[in-house]
């Protein structure tokens, strides 16, 4: 903020969240399948901006300039590996250059003045199945491994090449389905949809790996705004990190030395024990999660950009609603604008309309079960997931049938803290222990647990 004049800023930003991608995914040591990672995010996220941008768009100075300093990166990426010097790769980009210039040719000529739109609207539906594909392929433990030793072709880290592990990919997935859906929804701007704003909206670096999940619509027009790096702004940014950090290796790394996990509890005895390490990894899941959040927001502050909100005392909340309003929210929101709102619309549109609880029922259901897989796609993380399509399945039919028992309770002071109080003991353990699906490997091993809490099993 201080290096670069303002006019200048957007491609400060744009530069520095290709710098810090690089950076973030080489982990110490760049290898060829760190640059092969780099190079498919940026692509990808060109071909996205190239559907989604206005039919009339005119290329600018800084697209232009944009597309040589991101090929340019990738290029300096790629020398700095020497594997450019490599014949059999040089032969087969020298063969599979004219099938990729032929085969965008062959997609430029499906567009023709009478079917642009709709073409772009299929090309964009058919790129969230592509991405969606992607996702699955990294989600699941078994496919990354067969990726990461197929796409690495240096032989000599052949041996202990990593698994597919495309850092970020979860959060630059959701970012891009976003502008696809909102392209095909007619929500985005038409006029700050240049491919530099683009690919920043998408690496913005301070949330890269960890989000928040910001919107476009509100993301984009900060890029260009000139806030002055003032002593406030320093202050709250430098704040929120501290506090961040002081969360995260501090608070979190702490708890998780003592909270649940599968070595304490084969050495743990008595249900006393058990409540304990799973009530301190309820508590350490949240200052590691909220950490990060806080890291990310303050060095938003930092560039002038203003992360949301992604925890907001979500353990104080009196039913699995409002905990879902304050636990990730830019996640849980994410899922509710082009999920659970699309598919309750569906179901309710239909002539033959099911049943309000059962369209309530499989629409909270398969959102949380999905939430759940994209954590990684496990048994556990499914049943994690379903665990809160029913309690907020449970919450709704609860809330709808008691509402004027809820009036009443309300009317008096001492009723109503009452049960807030009561409320927010019960959301708590049973937000507590569904983190037994989450924080254990296997399905086994969960119920196990769940045995023990209870005074069960051995």
């Amino acid at each position: 903020m201080w290096l670069v004049p303002p006019q200048h800023r957007p491609f400060g930003l744009f530069l520095g969240s290709v710098a810090g991608i690089i950076w973030i995914l080489s982990d110490g040591g760049l290898t060829s399948l760190d640059a092969l990672l780099v190079t498919m995010t940026l692509l990808m996220i060109g071909a996205v901006w190239w559907i989604i941008r206005p039919v009339d768009y005119v290329w600018t100075d800084n697209d232009y300039l944009t597309s040589i300093l991101g090929l340019g990166s990738i290029a300096v990426l790629w020398v700095s590996l020497g594997v450019l010097q490599d014949d059999d790769l040089l032969n087969l980009l020298i063969f599979a250059s004219p099938v990729v210039i032929g085969g965008v040719i062959a997609i430029r000529g499906l567009f023709t003045q009478d079917n642009t739109q709709q073409s772009l609207m299929s090309l964009a539906q058919f790129s969230v199945v592509v991405i969606i594909i992607i996702l699955v392929a990294i989600k699941v433990p078994q496919l990354a491994d067969f990726f990461g030793y197929a796409l690495d072709w240096d032989a000599q880290s052949l041996s202990t090449a990593s698994p597919f592990l495309w850092l970020g990919f979860s959060y630059i997935a959701f970012r891009l389905m976003a502008l696809l859906f909102d392209f095909r929804a007619g929500r985005l701007s038409k006029t700050n949809l240049s491919l530099r704003d683009t690919i920043t909206y998408v690496i913005f670096f301070p949330a890269f790996t960890a989000g928040p999940i910001d919107r476009a619509q509100r993301f984009l027009p900060e890029i260009a705004q000139t806030k002055p790096l003032d002593a406030s702004r320093m202050v709250e940014g430098t704040t929120r990190i501290a506090v961040g950090v002081f969360k995260k290796f501090v608070i979190a790394d702490s708890l998780a030395l003592i909270a649940m996990s599968p070595q304490l509890i084969e050495v743990t005895d008595g249900a006393g024990g058990f409540w304990l390490m799973l009530y301190l990894y309820a508590f350490q899941i949240f200052f590691d999660f909220s950490g990060y959040s806080d890291v990310a927001i303050g060095l938003g502050r930092l560039y002038g950009i203003t992360l949301p909100e992604n925890f907001d005392r979500p353990y104080l909340q009196p039913n699995v609603q409002q905990f879902w309003q304050r636990w990730h929210i830019t996640l849980s929101t994410w899922f509710r604008v082009y999920y659970f709102t699309p598919l309750s619309r569906f179901f309710i549109t239909r002539k033959r309309k099911p049943p309000n609880f059962v369209i309530i029922l499989v629409a909270q259901l398969t959102t949380m079960g999905l939430i759940g897989l994209w954590h990684g796609i496990t048994w556990n993380f499914l049943l994690w997931g379903l665990w809160h399509g029913l309690g907020l399945f449970a919450h709704k039919m609860l809330a709808d049938n008691t509402r004027g028992w809820t009036k009443r309770v309300n009317a008096r002071v001492w009723s109503r803290r009452l049960m807030y109080w009561g409320s927010v003991f019960v959301t708590f353990n049973f937000v507590a222990l569904g983190w037994v699906f989450f924080a254990l490997p296997n399905v086994d091993s969960s119920l196990n647990m769940l045995a023990r809490l209870f005074g069960f099993g051995g």
